[in-house]
């Protein structure tokens, strides 16, 4: 009988002490919460399982954050009802929801963060309602050892491939439960919508994507309505423009005018947005172009996925265009001497390990990572090298499959020595 590590069950071990990462938002919570990020099914505090089938409408008034959504009780059975999202078990009690009649349609309560006492949530009819936590993890105690114990590059590569593989089936569980809720489709295109907005606007892309939805962002006027929800449609965008912008901006004020008051409730916050320490290519004005290149041609892309592959993926954005964003920075930005990508060939890369792979077949999405040559490396992954072998070490970096290796290490185990780290995961393991 072969054992084999048990790479899942030592990451716990290295997380049991951690705290759900305070700077985000519920809004943010809600958002990947909808697309699927912390899956569908949970236990909750009194041990059954739920699952959500449905999640309704995402309510934007006060009252529950979801409404009619289609639970699936594993003793219960099906119920439709209301879901309210909260970050501490405790909220449903501080804000009011137990005397509130708005709420008396929940069904289920989940939440971030668990309080040492037990919190019940009960409806103003004196209903009990399901609770059950959110697994969201957070930052270890510690990023930086303060003494280095690098391990042996046999030890690394065995630490790097099951970090990988770890990496890649949460990826793809994730994909499995957003597909499951909105279709592949709509679940590749959020996906890709929160990649186009990077490291630092992920979320607002994410909820743009999601408010306008695919079918809409990719119509017509679906550049008025993603403009027009992010809150870019300003009168001062539009007065301070030179005249190619008015020109371009005119047809999405015109519609959006019409609809704004019906739509108000979506705009997102400008606080949301972080516009600081950006490369122009990386503006949230041009990304958001290109979010709607890329609804306005998703068909496209999933006939070059569906003929080529991951190759039709890059290909796809290789000849990605829009008629103004292809000569622009910015709204404010004079226009440029030459024409350029509108999704880089780095980015369209990062697009394809994050959210092409996970969404095929495992067995292809292993052969297309280890098949892959690696992007440039990151400052995170050169830190990651030096952490695990002590000095960069590029035959440990060749491959994506690599680079989603070492990240993972880092991410999970950065807060204690390489050596360490190794112990854990070797010590973790079962036997097949």
């Amino acid at each position: 009988m072969m054992a084999r590590l048990d790479y899942s069950s030592a990451r716990q071990s290295s997380h049991l002490q951690e705290s759900p990462p305070a700077n985000l938002s519920e809004i943010e919570v809600q958002a990947r919460l909808f697309s699927g990020a912390y899956g569908s099914r949970w236990r909750t505090t009194r041990g059954e399982m739920v699952k959500v089938v449905h999640f309704g409408e995402w309510n934007r008034e006060s009252g529950p954050d979801f409404k009619g959504v289609l639970f699936r009780f594993e003793k219960g059975g099906e119920k439709i009802g209301d879901l309210e999202v909260d970050w501490d078990a405790r909220d449903w009690e501080r804000h009011g929801h137990a005397t509130n009649p708005a709420f008396a349609s929940v069904q289920l309560q989940l939440f971030v963060s668990h309080p040492v006492e037990t919190a019940f949530a009960r409806t103003v009819d004196h209903r009990e309602v399901a609770q059950a936590r959110l697994e969201i993890e957070g930052v270890g105690v510690s990023s930086s050892p303060s003494i280095s114990q690098p391990v042996d590059l046999k030890s690394a590569r065995v630490m790097i491939d099951e970090a990988a593989e770890f990496r890649l089936r949460a990826k793809h569980s994730a994909f499995e439960s957003a597909s499951a809720l909105h279709g592949p489709e709509r679940a590749l295109f959020y996906t890709l919508a929160s990649g186009l907005g990077y490291k630092n606007n992920s979320t607002p892309f994410l909820l743009a994507a999601q408010r306008i939805g695919l079918r809409d962002a990719g119509s017509s006027v679906g550049e008025a309505l993603l403009f027009g929800v992010a809150g870019f449609l300003e009168p001062r965008s539009f007065d301070d423009a030179d005249e190619i912008t008015r020109r371009y901006l005119k047809p999405l004020w015109d519609h959006w005018w019409t609809v704004r008051d019906a739509l108000s409730r979506l705009v997102l916050p400008s606080s949301i947005w972080k516009m600081s320490g950006l490369r122009p290519s990386n503006h949230p004005h041009r990304r958001l172009g290109a979010l709607f290149a890329l609804a306005r041609d998703f068909n496209d892309l999933q006939v070059a996925i569906r003929n080529e592959g991951s190759n039709g993926f890059l290909r796809f954005f290789e000849t990605l265009s829009h008629p103004y964003w292809s000569h622009h920075w910015n709204l404010r930005a004079a226009k440029l001497g030459r024409s350029m990508a509108l999704v880089g060939a780095d980015r369209a890369g990062d697009l394809m390990i994050n959210a092409l792979l996970p969404s095929m077949p495992l067995e292809l999405a292993r052969h297309e990572s280890a098949a892959r040559r690696g992007p440039y490396p990151s400052g995170r992954v050169l830190k990651a090298c030096e952490w695990l072998v002590g000095a960069d070490a590029p035959l440990l970096r060749r491959t994506a499959k690599d680079h989603q290796g070492l990240l993972q290490l880092f991410s999970d185990f950065s807060s204690m020595t390489a050596l360490e780290a190794w112990t854990k995961i070797r010590g973790a393991s079962f036997n097949l």
